[in-house]
């Protein structure tokens, strides 16, 4: 080994000979990663042993893992999971078996098999462009109800699921064959303002390097949506989007003093980590219903209203939103009403929305027409007036 310190020889030679067991049982994951300063929240037990002998260009290796009671402090709700993995290394090759385990859903089955060459690894860095894999992952059907326990906004979520998809080619030009899908008859947040998702189905195929959208769509509070299009993979690890979105006065939000629903067409295009998001959202059947309660801000002891005590903003900090690139004209297809005891009126809509997940910005105007405000002394008519939005201070109109 020390005579190729300095050479283009590799520092461990093909030759070397490798003897080694290392064993490990009921380690604490959560003190393990606190040791060694990782702040993941995972806590659980870890059993895991290690055989390996041979040499550097001929090793005979496995590995045997087990980890039970797996929570994450981000999901309190989360039902404990068991993770098992089985890797073995025989004569340049890995075979790798993972399966796992939670009370909710049928267990997730995992396997991969693929050249194992430990010198030619080590020369280039990493496992190189044109290396075969042959993997499979499936899941049985299972209900979605097991969602609910990493988004705990969620009240009612009734539907199943399913996964069976093969990945052969290479790790540059990876090859897919399956399906997935999934069917939600229903999902109501606790939030009484946000839609309810009904009649929501989707299947998805996996054919040579791409995953396609074959039927994607729902309702969202009666207003109907589909997504078409394909994610496909020049790598493994490296997606691009080509994605479409389509709605039909779709229920944005909902609460005592507003609704807003939208018709959309919007794309979204480019790799993963930076994709572009594009085109038109048009306001409809929307309204905004306001009572100002005057007299209270002036009875003895009772105090002022008080302004918000920070500037509203809108940032994803984030990957992959953080990067994401945004393109979309916001119009009104027909006016916003204004309906209040003071005011009445609409409110017409000509917006972009540029800039990126980070730092998104709001350019455009929003006129109003045809406002009466009614006070208790006097009557104001505005046939028009505008408010405007500057990419600078979005949130700030002027």
């Amino acid at each position: 080994m020390w005579r190729n310190l300095g050479t283009n020889a590799g520092t461990i030679p093909s030759s070397g000979k490798v003897f080694a067991t290392i064993q490990s049982e009921n380690l604490d994951l959560k003190k393990l990663f606190g040791d060694l300063g990782i702040k993941g929240g995972t806590s659980g037990i870890l059993n895991a042993r290690l055989d390996a002998d041979g040499t550097i260009g001929d090793l005979n290796a496995s590995l045997n893992v087990q980890m039970r009671d797996l929570r994450n402090d981000r999901w309190p709700k989360m039902e404990p999971a068991t993770f098992e993995l089985n890797a073995q290394a025989v004569h340049h090759r890995l075979t790798v078996l993972g399966k796992l385990q939670q009370a909710r859903i049928q267990p997730l089955e995992l396997n991969a098999n693929m050249p194992f060459d430990i010198p030619k690894i080590a020369r280039a860095g990493k496992l190189t462009d044109d290396t075969p894999i042959t993997a499979k992952a499936r899941l049985p059907r299972s209900s979605v109800n097991f969602v609910r326990q990493f988004v705990p906004d969620l009240a009612q979520l009734d539907g199943n699921l399913g996964l069976d998809v093969d990945v052969s080619g290479t790790i540059g030009k990876p090859v897919f064959n399956g399906a997935g899908d999934m069917t939600v008859n229903v999902a109501r947040f606790t939030n009484a303002t946000l839609p309810a998702l009904t009649n929501f189905s989707a299947r998805l195929t996996f054919a040579q390097n791409a995953v396609s959208l074959e039927r994607f769509g729902g309702d969202l509070a009666g207003g109907p949506f589909t997504m078409s299009g394909r994610v496909t993979f020049p790598k493994l690890i490296e997606p691009t989007l080509d994605l479409q979105l389509k709605a039909n006065s779709v229920l944005l939000a909902r609460n005592d003093t507003l609704t807003a629903r939208a018709d959309a067409d919007i794309t979204v295009r480019g790799p993963f980590a930076t994709a572009t998001v594009s085109g038109n959202a048009a306001m409809t059947n929307s309204h905004i219903l306001k009572n100002v309660d005057l007299i209270p801000i002036g009875l003895p002891g009772r105090p002022a209203p008080e302004p918000p005590s920070e500037r509203p903003e809108i940032s994803f900090p984030d990957p992959p939103l953080r990067d994401w690139k945004f393109d979309i004209a916001i119009k009104t297809k027909d006016p916003v009403l204004i309906r209040g005891d003071l005011a009445t009126g609409g409110a017409v809509a000509d917006i972009k929305l540029t800039g990126t997940g980070l730092r998104p910005a709001l350019e455009g105007t929003v006129r109003l027409e045809n406002v009466e405000a009614t006070l208790p002394f006097s009557r104001l008519e505005i046939s028009q007036g505008f408010l405007y939005f500057d990419p600078s201070d979005s949130m700030n109109p002027r």
